[in-house]
């Protein structure tokens, strides 16, 4: 292990050459098997739609679930992917490279503060460990918000250590200063995690650096998570979007705060209830071939009684420290709420990766390194091309969408469910018809309609012209019988909602999902449907 000072001994063409070569090599790695998997439903699907329509918009202050205000989630997921699509087009690698920007985000903080305090080697191993992660690596490959929150949170956690450490070891004016840049970093990065998922961002990081100093002892450097360089950042990145989005939509503090932060959290009628153990499993399993070898690591060092991790420097004692806190505190949290959604502990990745190297090195186990990652690295592979290939259902063959001869001008119709993703793979059209029983008072459940409900309220006459029951189906389709519509559903929904269709047949079948062309006036007794 390297002393602070011999760390930064590392001569500086060598380190940037390094860590640029990393930078490159961990951004080719994860992009490359991203285009293989069509859109998963229904996170995918969701949130590339909603930034696809923010495009096509303009409006970049309210995100838009078919049409309709869509909270759940602050937008920088959206503004990142929208940008994407303007620039490279409208593809499935270009959805997920918000994911993609947190997993490479993640990995070169993690890089830069453990080549500072550490040494070369440990941070290269923890960040090669960390993308070759199944957990990692797929994470990367998904469109939603996990993601890129966790590498907020990391470059936070990170920036905010290395403020910790560089304002204790301050001995000059220029080197004294140094604390300060990264403290603001912090901020920013804390107020773009608030863009990323909300005030998650800025509790996490809060209590990991809280108890790391506690811990620590660290009475002099209390002040620092309090000062204005860390919080003014926040406060103008993250500030103008919930003002202009209080502006517009009177009900937004209320439903994003206390609705979609509090409510969530503590609530049991959310998705995916688990038990207290649920993480622990999944990273175990989902984290090998890892995991495996960093637990044959600490079983061999335990029954050794290797003194290698108990004479570490006191720099890499902090360290330590800090990554055992930053682990514990990411996984209680998460698994007080009864809701456990898999991506939430993504966080909690980047101390695992550490935690890995450190163990092998104790155990002097580093010559199987480059053969483990070898291993992890072909699962990783292996799993991509499974689930982008022979793993697809027929239900998410979305891409069949594309041989339709659907115009602009022609109207989607969704029977008794939202298809998320049907309208990326389609040209630009109005905000689609779903149609359903929308009478149903006081829905509990955590799923679609109640989304698809929530977001009218923020618009009700708009809500009232896009969520239909099959009377003003109906009146829609008299009152425009020569646009050609396309109806997606399943067969049992069609005869309840759309009977003309009973004896159609389909233009495209995804599995038990139908699709079908027909005239509007044929739901108003006129014309036939093909």
């Amino acid at each position: 292990m390297h002393s602070l000072a011999s760390a930064r001994a590392v001569p500086a063409r060598f380190a940037w050459t390094t860590e640029a070569s990393m930078a490159v090599l961990v951004a080719v790695w994860l992009l490359a098997l991203a285009w293989l998997r069509p859109l998963s439903d229904p996170d995918e699907g969701r949130y590339a739609v909603a930034a696809l329509q923010m495009l096509r918009s303009g409006d970049w202050v309210t995100p838009a679930l078919n049409g309709l205000p869509f909270f759940h989630k602050p937008p920088l997921y959206y503004w990142l992917a929208a940008t994407g699509f303007q620039v490279a087009g409208v593809h499935e690698w270009v959805a997920r490279l918000p994911s993609l920007l947190g997993a490479w985000l993640a990995a070169m903080s993690l890089l830069v503060l453990l080549k500072r305090y550490a040494s070369l080697s440990v941070a290269v191993a923890a960040a090669v460990v960390l993308v070759t992660m199944p957990y990692t690596y797929m994470a990367a490959q998904y469109a939603n918000m996990d993601m890129l929150l966790a590498g907020c949170l990391t470059a936070c956690i990170c920036s905010a250590a290395m403020a910790t450490l560089e304002a204790r070891q301050a001995t000059g004016r220029i080197r004294g200063m140094a604390w300060m840049g990264w403290l603001a970093a912090a901020g920013v990065w804390a107020g773009l995690g608030f863009l990323a998922k909300g005030l998650i961002a800025l509790v996490l990081p809060s209590m990991v650096w809280a108890l790391w100093l506690v811990w620590e002892r660290r009475w002099r450097q209390w002040w620092l998570p309090l000062h204005a360089a860390a919080w003014l950042p926040v406060l103008l990145i993250a500030g103008p979007w919930v003002w202009m989005a209080q502006a517009r939509h009177s009900g937004f503090f209320h439903y994003f705060f206390v609705t979609q932060h509090f409510q969530r959290y503590t609530g049991s009628s959310f998705n995916n209830p688990q038990p207290w153990w649920f993480y622990v499993a999944v990273i175990a399993l989902a984290a090998l071939p890892w995991t495996g070898w960093a637990l044959a690591a600490g079983w061999r060092k335990a029954v050794a009684g290797s003194p290698k991790l108990q004479a570490a420097q006191p720099l890499l004692q902090s360290l330590d420290r800090l990554m055992l806190v930053w682990f514990a505190v990411i996984v209680l949290f998460f698994s007080v709420p009864h809701s456990k959604i898999v991506g939430y502990v993504l966080p909690a990745l980047p101390p695992l990766a550490y935690a890995v190297v450190r163990l092998v090195q104790a155990a002097g186990w580093q010559r199987w390194g480059r053969h483990a990652a070898a291993l992890a690295a072909l699962l990783c592979v292996a799993l991509a091309v499974v689930l982008g290939t022979v793993a697809v259902p027929a239900k998410a063959q979305w891409r069949a969408l594309r041989s339709l001869p659907v115009q602009p001008a022609d109207r989607l119709v969704m029977l008794e469910h939202l298809y998320y993703e049907v309208p990326f793979y389609l040209p630009a059209m109005a905000a689609p018809l779903v149609v359903d029983d929308w009478t149903t008072e006081g829905q509990q459940a955590d799923n679609w309609k109640k989304e698809l409900s929530d977001a009218a309220q923020f618009a009700p006459q708009l809500g009232n012209s896009l969520l239909l029951d099959a009377q003003a189906l109906q009146a829609y389709a008299c009152a425009h019988p020569q646009q050609r519509l396309w109806v997606v559903g399943s067969n049992e929904a069609a005869q309840r909602q759309m009977p003309p269709l009973a004896s159609a047949a389909p233009a495209l079948h995804l599995g038990s999902t139908q699709v079908w062309q027909l005239q509007a006036g044929q739901a108003c007794g006129r014309g036939t449907a093909q």
